[in-house]
């Protein structure tokens, strides 16, 4: 039986500015490629938020520095893609902790997910 490849999946959202960091994807990519044996589609894939396409994908990759403001339809898929556990992987791109994208995306997952949505994870946890 061949395993699937794995592919880097890139949110595009019509708010902000989703492809800051060029770098990120290919950088994973080819440290997934020297360090694992896990078969890879080498070339990133760019995935509407809005559309059902986002469902194919386990995980998703979503970045920017500007505001986030996700419309009806990506905020619907981004809630049913976390609950169907799909994953995640978010950058602010400028490393500003109170920067605005942080601080309009943290909004966004309150919005989708209750006050309590996100929490730091303590140095001392099991992972």
């Amino acid at each position: 039986m061949q395993r699937a490849k794995f592919t880097f999946a890139r949110l595009k959202y019509n708010s902000g500015d989703w492809d800051t960091d060029q770098r990120m994807p290919s950088n994973l990519l080819n440290s997934l490629l020297e360090y694992t044996t896990i078969p890879l589609d080498e070339e990133e894939k760019i995935v509407e938020l809005s559309s059902r396409d986002l469902f194919k994908y386990p995980f998703c990759y979503l970045s920017g520095h500007k505001l986030v403001q996700f419309s009806q339809q990506e905020a619907v898929n981004f809630k049913t893609y976390v609950h169907n556990g799909g994953f995640v992987f978010v950058d602010d791109c400028n490393h500003d902790i109170d920067g605005l994208f942080a601080r309009s995306f943290e909004t966004q997952m309150s919005n989708l997910f209750g006050p309590q949505a996100l929490k730091k994870i303590p140095n001392n946890h099991g992972i």
